[in-house]
């Protein structure tokens, strides 16, 4: 009796979950599909006509209000610069941060524990904090309205957490197989190529899938290093047409269309990479071996 009450509990608490986590998308799709006149007569109803016409917008396949025509051109342009911001900070975080927890996973070195804990606290820091100094130097150095400059912030930001999380994954894999490869004469650099590197693949994989979505979601700098500039990246572009900042006129469901083309890309990648998601299995960063 106690354990079938367990298993009730535990499916609502599922269906729960769900529900909380679907239903917003659910009317996010719905209220894409509306004309904004019917938005603004509420969602709880049926779309008598479902349209298009908002996605065609966005492309520039139809025509839209004047309030918004600027606003919906800048929202592929910032697709474009999101992918050229996201990609590389995926690719070079991963990388550095994939060397660096494997140093700290594997080695004893002077002053680790210190460096650790530096980059622990470069997380604790609000980033509205470093917000003001960050914007000063690149405004200095010409690199405000520049995709270098924002890639530049967000490796600060990606590199310290990813390196946490990759430093427990690799604490994790059997360190027999990397000494017997050294024994049999491999460089460091070689097991750390053909064995360490294959064997932490799902870790890596989900590390690259955090970095990119932390730069393509990230708002705050987006708006400052690149707001109303041609670099403009596309979370500061939905914040244009955004129903909350629309003066006199609701947006919902150009809004709600350019959201859901918004979370296409994470979307595919997170499937592309769901088998190495789903076996990804982390354990505290602390607890880690020592070679």
């Amino acid at each position: 009796m106690i354990r079938r009450r367990e298993k009730v509990l535990i499916g609502v608490s599922a269906v729960a979950v769900v529900l909380w986590t679907v239903v917003p998308f659910f009317w996010m799709i719905y209220a894409s599909l509306m004309h904004e006149h019917e938005v603004q007569q509420g969602l709880l109803r049926v779309v008598e006509d479902p349209t298009l016409e908002n996605y065609e917008r966005i492309f520039g396949l139809s025509e839209t209000e004047a309030l918004f025509g600027g606003q919906t051109k800048s929202i592929l342009r910032g697709f474009m610069n999101s992918f050229i911001v996201a990609l590389p900070t995926a690719i070079i975080g991963t990388i550095v941060a994939a060397l660096a927890g494997y140093a700290f996973g594997r080695f004893k070195f002077p002053a680790k524990t210190p460096l650790l804990f530096t980059l622990l606290m470069t997380r604790v820091l609000p980033p509205i904090a470093i917000l003001i100094p960050y914007f000063t130097l690149f405004r200095e150095v010409g690199m405000v309205g520049n995709h270098a400059g924002l890639i530049i912030t967000y490796l600060t930001g990606v590199i310290p957490l990813l390196t946490w999380v990759l430093m427990g994954y690799f604490a994790t894999l059997p360190v027999e197989m990397e000494r017997a490869a050294r024994l049999d004469g491999c460089s460091r650099l070689g097991v750390l190529w053909y064995i360490i590197l294959p064997m932490a693949a799902p870790g890596i994989a989900a590390a690259f899938i955090i970095a990119f979505l932390f730069s393509w979601n990230e708002l705050l700098f987006g708006i400052i290093l690149t707001g109303g500039t041609s670099a403009q990246t596309l979370s500061p572009a939905l914040l244009a047409i955004s129903p909350l900042t629309a003066t006199g006129y609701s947006g919902m469901a150009l809004f709600s269309a350019a959201s859901c083309l918004s979370i296409l890309p994470p979307l595919l990648l997170a499937l592309v990479f769901q088998r190495y998601i789903t076996s990804l299995n982390i354990v505290d960063p602390v607890t880690f071996r020592e070679d």
